[in-house]
């Protein structure tokens, strides 16, 4: 009898079931905001394994090449051999810690006073408990995230997982060319909705509401970052190689 797996996990094949089904039973967390229909496009997943045992894609699968999938539309047609998938998330891993300490001290734009909040000396909303910032750091491969209290400086929570954009290529130059060639912001979104993710699980970890986040702060190549921003990136794969942002710059 053939068999589905997710690294060690496994579990027997039987046809007429999606990947997303089989994720399920393999406690498997792959995302997803649109009740599995295959409007949001959000879970991608990578066939490692006998992508010819599943239904051919379909339209909702357009934009993806190569070995991926969404986990909702994939449906095992044959159970006649193996399958293997990878949902393209890690869950967070500390390194190393850096032991650098802080030498200066910076004030916050942001401050509460008289159960207002502030930025700088615009009065911005009402003071609910928290004053938190958010820093991301919005790698090719990996996104890391931390909360920051910003009346005590201090950091609150973390997490860092796989950039859910590796279904456009695992390098800058083929980002470039697959959001050129596909024009319609694929890559955007499944990085926006990614951290938006991640923003709700801080929410639920600590028990507070998002509107409690007054700042954040992106570090990012310029690929990235233009992705991010909506920012067509073609340029940034030609000679000179400079982005919109850097050109409309230059150009006063």
């Amino acid at each position: 009898m053939s068999s589905i797996s997710h690294d060690r996990a496994v579990r027997e094949l039987e046809a007429g079931r999606t990947i997303f089904e089989y994720a399920d039973e393999l406690n498997v967390e792959v995302p997803t905001s649109c009740q599995r229909n295959g409007k949001c496009h959000e879970c991608v997943v990578e066939i490692r394994k006998g992508m010819a045992a599943l239904s051919p894609p379909n339209d909702a699968e357009s934009f993806l090449r190569g070995d991926f999938r969404l986990a909702c539309q994939a449906e095992v047609i044959s159970a006649e051999q193996d399958i293997e998938f990878a949902a393209l998330r890690r869950r967070p891993k500390i390194l190393t810690t850096s032991p650098a300490k802080q030498g200066f001290e910076l004030d916050s734009a942001v401050r509460a006073q008289d159960g207002k909040v502030f930025y700088e000396d615009e009065e911005i909303g009402t003071y609910r408990g928290h004053l938190f910032g958010l820093a991301i750091d919005l790698g090719t491969t990996t996104v890391a995230m931390e909360l920051i209290d910003l009346e005590s400086g201090q950091g609150v929570h973390t997490c860092s997982f796989e950039n859910p954009q590796r279904f456009g290529g695992s390098d800058i130059m083929h980002r470039i060319s697959f959001d050129g060639a596909d024009g319609s912001g694929e890559l955007q979104r499944a990085v926006a909705a990614a951290i938006n993710r991640e923003i709700m699980q801080f929410c639920r970890d600590l028990e507070f509401s998002r509107h409690e986040i007054y700042e954040i702060t992106i570090a990012a190549n310029t690929t990235m970052r233009d992705i991010l921003f909506k920012v067509d990136v073609q340029s940034v794969g030609q000679r000179p190689y400079k982005s919109l942002i850097e050109n409309q710059a230059a150009a006063g």
